[in-house]
């Protein structure tokens, strides 16, 4: 099962994903959340939705797509960076030094702490 939250862009918090509906060819329709007075319904146009990469950090913590984590992996750059996912691999966005490329979250498990969002602390990612 893949896992959601949501940013609701009108209240600036996220809320729990109950349910995500979508329309035949794919396009995302709708998507059920806790927490609403009214049945619980957003348009996709009002929330970001973030998808769970399966894996928690170092501390335990659930890491989502979004999600702005500090690295002790001395070859990185920056040692501070947002967690992207592209064709559904988990990627610590920034390059490795080494070589080149952007990071699997995976393999650097054991190295990250979830530290913010880019919705709640975009000034993590400044500098």
């Amino acid at each position: 099962m893949i896992k959601f939250r949501a940013w609701d862009k009108a209240t600036s918090s996220y809320r729990k994903v109950l349910e995500i509906e979508f329309y035949p060819d794919g396009e995302l329709k709708k998507v059920k959340v806790a927490g609403l007075q009214r049945k619980g319904t957003i348009t996709p146009d009002n929330l970001v939705l973030e998808r769970f990469t399966g894996m928690k950090d170092m501390n335990g913590n659930e890491i989502y797509e979004g999600d702005i984590i500090k690295s002790s992996y001395k070859y990185a750059q920056p040692k501070v960076s947002q967690i992207i996912i592209e064709n559904g691999n988990s990627y610590i966005l920034g390059e490795d030094l080494a070589t080149g490329n952007e990071m699997l979250v995976s393999d650097h498990i054991s190295e990250i702490k979830v530290i913010g969002n880019v919705h709640t602390n975009p000034e993590l990612l400044k500098g």
